[in-house]
Order: C-alpha cells, then sequence, then structure tokens
C-alpha cells in the first residue's frame, strides 16, 4: 500500500479538492463482495468503527490531507462537530458582534439525517463555501484556520481588526503561518505516521494572493523537519480569483509578490502545475453552459477534471502509475523543466457532435450546405495553462479512457489510460456545467510547453522596471536575485534554435 497526501490551502483550492474527495468517497463500497476499482488508501484513511460511528455518517474514510483556510472559511461546518472528544478552549471572544453564525443548506442537513435526495439542492445560492457540498468527514486535525485574517468570498480576506489590510501579498502569508507553524507541524506529522509508504506530497494552492507565501513556507518546513528536500512535491498553483476579475487594476505591488510566489513555488516543488483558466474563453466554450463565474464552486470543478484524471492513474489497480514514474516519464532528465504549463481538457464528443450536424444538412440544398460548412467553431476544449504562441513542446501527455496505441500520435512522449476518468462527473455534488452533462466524454493532454518563456519574460520587465523600495524590500528580500531566478527560468524553456531571441533584451 502506498499513500499521497494532500495539503489544501484557501478556498479555491479547498473546493477543488472538496470535488476531487466526493469522487473518492463515491468509490466507497458499503457492501462487502463490491470490490473498488481504486486503492482507496492512497488518498483516504480508513477509520475505526467508534469514529465512524461518532460521525453520524455510514463513510468508513477520511480525507488523508490537511486544509487551511481564514477564519470563518469553514462555512457552517464546525471543526469539532463530528469528533469524539470537543476540547474546552477557554478563551475570550473577540469583535463578537464580526462573529455571524451560518446554517447549514438543505444538502448538508440532508447528509446528517442520512437522506439521500434524488434531485441535488445544490446551486451557485446556496453553494458559497467547500463545506456547502462536501462529502466526507474530516478528522479536525485536517482543518487549521488562520487566526487573524477574515474569509470573503471569491476575494483575498481581510485583516480582523483592520479591513484594509488583505490577504493578497506573498509576505503576509509567510508571516501568518507563523502563527499556526507548530500546530501545523505536528498535524502533518500525525498524518505522516499513518502512512506506509508515502509517494509525494501534493499540494493546492493559489499564486495570486497570500497563500502562495503561506504555502511555500509550509513546504519548507516539512522539507526541512521530515525530508532533507528528497519527497516528491507537485503543486497546483491557480491564479483563480484574479482571472475573474481581468477589468480589476493590479497593484504593482501585487504583481511582484505573484512573481515572488511563483518562482519560489518552483524552486521549493518537483512538478509545478500553473492553472490559469481563462473565464471569457471558458464561457465561450462549447463544452460548457452555465457557467457561473462568479461562483468558485462551478470554477473549481473544473480544474478538479484534470486532477482527477491523475488522481485516478496513481490509485487504480490496474495501469497504476505512481508519483515517481509519472514525474519520471513526464521530465525525461530535464529537472529543471518542471512547470506543467499546458493543461488542456480535450472534448471527445466534438466529433460525434460534428458528424450529428452534418447529417441535419440537406444535401440537395448548395446554401444549407455552404451554410453548415461556413459556421464559425466553438472552442471545443478548456485550456487551463499557460502555453502562448511557441510551438515547441518538450514533453506532451494525454490521459485517455481507452488504451491507445501511441502510433497513432508520435508527437505525444507518454499516454495513459484512466477507464474511470469520467467518474467524476457522475457525483451529485458536480454542478451542471457541461454540455452534453453526466454523459460528456473527455481526455486530458498536460504538457511542458516553450511557450512559457515569453510568460516569464513579461515577468522578467515587471522586475526590471520596478524600483527598490521599503514596499518591495518586504515581498522580495533581494531584487537581483529574483531577476536572475527568472533569467535562469527562461533559459531553461529556450531551446537552441529561438535562445537568441534572448539577446534584444541585452542590447
Amino acid at each position: 500500500m502506498s499513500e499521497i497526501l494532500n495539503l489544501s490551502f484557501g478556498q479555491y483550492a479547498n473546493n477543488t479538492i472538496t470535488h476531487l474527495f466526493n469522487c473518492q468517497e463515491s468509490e466507497v463500497s458499503y457492501v462487502k463482495k463490491k470490490r473498488s476499482n481504486h486503492d482507496l488508501n492512497t488518498f483516504l484513511h480508513k477509520t475505526n468503527a467508534s469514529s465512524a460511528a461518532v460521525t453520524g455518517s455510514n463513510s468508513k474514510y477520511c480525507p488523508r490531507a490537511l486544509l487551511f483556510d481564514l477564519r470563518g472559511g469553514l462555512g457552517a461546518l464546525k471543526k469539532y462537530e463530528y469528533s469524539e472528544s470537543i476540547p474546552n478552549f477557554d478563551m475570550p471572544v473577540l469583535n463578537s458582534s464580526a462573529t455571524t453564525c451560518l446554517v447549514k443548506n438543505e444538502y448538508q442537513k440532508n447528509l446528517d439525517k442520512g437522506i439521500v435526495s434524488p434531485n441535488s439542492p445544490l446551486n451557485s445560492g446556496n453553494t458559497k463555501y467547500w463545506t456547502d457540498f462536501n462529502k466526507l468527514v474530516y478528522n479536525p486535525k485536517s482543518l487549521t484556520t488562520v487566526p487573524n485574517y477574515i474569509h470573503e468570498h471569491n476575494q483575498p480576506g481581510s485583516h480582523y481588526n483592520f479591513a484594509n489590510q488583505k490577504f493578497e501579498t506573498y509576505n503576509t502569508g509567510q508571516n501568518e503561518f507563523k502563527n499556526v507553524q507548530a500546530n501545523a507541524i505536528e498535524n502533518f506529522r500525525y498524518w505522516l505516521e499513518k502512512c506506509d509508504f508515502l509517494q509525494g506530497i501534493q499540494i493546492g494552492t493559489s499564486l495570486n494572493d497570500s497563500w502562495g507565501g503561506f504555502s511555500t513556507s509550509m513546504i519548507q518546513s516539512i522539507q526541512d523537519e521530515f525530508f532533507n528536500n528528497k519527497e516528491n512535491v507537485w503543486i497546483f498553483a491557480s491564479f483563480g480569483q484574479e482571472s475573474k476579475n481581468k477589468n480589476k487594476n493590479k497593484s504593482r505591488m501585487r504583481a511582484v509578490s505573484e512573481i515572488k510566489t511563483f518562482v519560489e513555488l518552483i524552486n521549493n516543488s518537483t512538478l509545478l502545475f500553473p492553472i490559469k483558466p481563462n473565464f471569457s474563453s471558458l464561457t465561450s466554450s462549447s463544452m460548457l453552459h452555465n457557467l457561473d463565474p462568479d461562483s468558485i464552486w462551478h470554477t473549481a470543478a473544473i480544474p478538479a477534471m484534470f486532477i482527477n484524471s491523475i488522481w485516478g492513474i496513481n490509485n487504480q489497480y490496474v495501469d497504476q502509475v505512481s508519483m515517481t514514474k509519472l514525474q519520471d516519464n513526464l521530465l525525461r532528465g530535464e529537472k529543471t523543466r518542471k512547470i506543467v504549463n499546458e493543461i488542456k481538457i480535450i472534448n471527445s464528443n466534438s466529433n460525434n457532435n460534428e458528424i450529428r450536424d452534418m447529417m441535419d444538412v440537406d444535401l440537395s440544398n448548395l446554401q444549407d450546405w455552404a451554410f453548415k460548412l461556413n459556421q464559425p467553431k466553438h472552442n471545443q476544449n478548456i485550456n487551463l495553462g499557460i502555453s502562448g504562441s511557441n510551438k515547441k513542446c518538450f514533453s506532451r501527455n494525454s490521459i485517455m479512457k481507452n488504451p491507445v496505441e501511441p502510433t497513432l500520435d508520435q508527437n505525444i512522449t507518454n499516454i495513459y489510460s484512466n477507464p474511470w476518468i469520467e467518474n467524476i462527473l457522475q457525483s451529485d455534488t458536480f454542478p451542471d456545467i457541461l454540455t452534453n452533462g453526466k454523459r460528456s466524454q473527455f481526455h486530458i493532454e498536460f504538457n511542458v510547453h516553450g511557450g512559457l518563456k515569453d510568460f516569464f519574460k513579461q515577468y522578467r520587465t515587471i522586475i526590471e522596471r520596478t524600483k527598490s523600495s521599503i514596499e518591495l524590500t518586504e515581498i522580495v528580500d533581494d531584487k537581483s536575485e529574483l531577476f536572475e531566478d527568472l533569467n535562469n527560468i527562461i533559459s531553461n524553456y529556450s531551446s537552441g534554435f529561438d535562445s537568441e531571441d534572448d539577446d534584444d533584451f541585452y542590447d
């Protein structure tokens, strides 16, 4: 048996991982003779009988994970609600007028009563927190809230006592981690000791708020404490909140903070998956319908489709691919090219739809035929990465439902089979955002792409033009070192025939 520990930071990452764990929950069988197609112990921890009884649910498993959120980020869930023993904290309540008691939505009330609704009562109006659609019971050691900042839906949080102070820069996250560091490390130790053979750590975090600095500090602490920088660390880092507000002016310091976060996450990972959905293109994708860009429940479901395809091959019994094997296959010895920057969810229904459309054409009517041929084609795929216009691909990888002969596409480096890739869509908590609903068919492509070079050139220009100031030094200790890191990344993603493109920078 081998395990994967998950660490999740902030509301967007926590919504994403809730979709993932709900899919894992659907694999749990309560019939003795029914066997799952997946090793559930990879991502879930089997609880003892007494713990399961206390939860008030039939679940025998809890997530093998640590989730971090801001104060109030747990919604209506009380941390020790399903715990056998509730600790007594004799602490004064500060600013009690700011405390709001939230009520569980209908879906969570039904779960507590053991009622299965034929139609899910969830919608974007009553599903504001990840706890509103969560199906598994968390061990209290899995949940940590940051004390000084208050949760704000779809926005960086605000300081508990100073509303204008936002949870949005790298250094703020570093400082806040110090307040929970001892407890966070002990909770990590608790889960580590419950592993027989750890495959590695998978992390969900944000690039454009303080969770980047917070999660980097956590990674550095556990690497120093437990692994001596020798453990597999995969990071799924999202631009989530900022992407939906494309007209919002970003301050220079927030831009610098984002750059600092990106570079530090690269330095502290063995694989990095930057997730940057373009919400304007998502709403025009023929794969999607009824997508509410302001609903994190909706938008977090899309990267969950991608990550779940990887989870599937990590823990399926047949054709299982460990973190180490997938990482080695992807990098092919080039450990400096560890950013998987082109991520696509490809619509496998598209060919069938095109054939169906053409069958509707009246072949005797040439105008009808011409009209159909000249119809603008909607984007059939969902792009989640950062690829740019560069055509150079260092490594192409695909996860498909059915086994595919490698000879069909010589350009693909690695092809993996995941017969249950679409299982996540069957969950009653997955939002109705796909055109073909639960019948949707898709496969995944994730590549190391040369277009990342152009993206980091923009970062380099920002750092070059940012004047030194006290505010800057609070985020970046050494501007020249950050500048050099960016140059090295650009160099790593430049091939022999285009490396001279950088010469204009030094003229």
